[in-house]
């Protein structure tokens, strides 16, 4: 079979130093396909596994990829447990190769809600990486931005009753969240078509472009993610400006 194709030599001259995903389409590529649900969440791992590589490989910084939202711990039993177990299976066998590619790892949501045997392995695979240099990649799991936001004022709170003094602004408030040491993205890509964020950092998207396209995620590829930072270098970004 003849090597996949990628359209690199058409990168534009600006890559966004901070992409974020909204990795959306799952079930629906499976539906159409006549396959299970799960089986369209294994397809979607092959296609994080390309784009991590590919944002690597073409200079972006940062890439943060919705892998589980606090919302998803609602649905059916038996896929939670499945998405929790390949998870689990994937942070022991990618460890190597995302080493290999000098990644560095980060992994943000709330630790409270996950198994404390995989929450060890989330420690153990974030301090094997954390002295590289290249890519930072940062997967949300349990992740949920109004869950964030609560998590940072109980934070605070909490330092103020231990007598902290402390002066709120934008630029103190980001050191509470789960990204605090991360910029904010310029780029939010959400295949599958639906036009919202689903509580996918609310906070930080703030002037973040938004870039939507109807392809689903395990069809999502080196291609894909071309044409959205072609269209985000088509973009005016006036933060509220003139």
């Amino acid at each position: 079979m003849p090597e996949k194709k990628t359209i690199e030599y058409s990168l534009p001259g600006f890559i966004p130093r901070h992409i974020a995903i909204i990795m959306d389409g799952n079930g629906r590529w499976a539906k159409k396909k006549g396959l299970p649900r799960l089986a369209g969440h294994k397809a979607g791992v092959d296609s994080v596994r390309n784009i991590v590589r590919f944002a690597g490989k073409i200079g972006v910084k940062y890439l943060t990829l919705y892998t589980f939202s606090t919302e998803n711990w609602a649905r059916p039993v038996k896929e939670v447990s499945f998405l929790m177990k390949m998870m689990n299976r994937l942070l022991e066998t990618e460890v190597t190769d995302l080493d290999k590619n000098n990644v560095k790892l980060k992994i943000i949501g709330n630790r409270s809600l996950i198994e404390d045997k995989f929450v060890k392995k989330i420690e153990k695979a974030e301090n094997k990486l954390k002295n590289n240099t290249g890519l930072n990649l940062i997967l949300a799991l349990s992740y949920g931005g109004r869950d964030e936001i609560i998590h940072a004022v109980k934070r605070i709170i909490e330092n103020v009753k231990n007598g902290k003094d402390i002066d709120i602004d934008e630029d103190e408030f980001k050191n509470y969240l789960y990204t605090e040491d991360i910029p904010d993205p310029e780029l939010v890509i959400r295949t599958s078509g639906e036009y919202r964020l689903s509580n996918f950092l609310v906070y930080q998207a703030a002037y973040s472009e938004i870039y939507i396209t109807k392809t689903l995620w395990p069809d999502f590829n080196e291609n894909s993610f071309t044409e959205a930072i072609e269209d985000f270098n088509k973009r005016e970004r006036r933060f509220g400006k003139v």
